[in-house]
């Protein structure tokens, strides 16, 4: 079912080490992690302010025989760039990563 409104899709491989760019990843390995959880991501969003969907049974298209969900990111009527919230985002993902250590 398509959502109404502005959304912002945000799927587990944009974040993910191990995977190259062609294979799905938008942000850069300095702000990558090794295999995100829907639960980190939307986490982060939250920590951003962002208000978040999650939907778990979700495929991403490049990688359709897995569920790993997705997170519709909610905007108001400015539209805000999608790279540099994947950015910030990785940048929260990577800081708790490392506080889990």
């Amino acid at each position: 079912m398509r959502k109404k409104g502005n959304y912002i899709i945000l799927w587990p491989a944009y974040f993910d080490k191990k995977l190259s760019r062609s294979r799905g990843r938008r942000v850069p390995l300095k702000l990558s992690v090794e295999n995100p959880s829907l639960t980190e991501i939307d986490k982060a969003a939250r920590k951003l302010g962002f208000k978040t969907i999650v939907e778990p049974d979700k495929r991403y298209p490049k990688d359709w025989w897995n569920y790993r969900g997705r997170i519709l990111i909610k905007t108001e009527k400015e539209r805000l760039r999608k790279t540099l919230i994947l950015k910030k985002i990785g940048k929260i993902l990577k800081e708790l990563k490392i506080q889990e250590i």
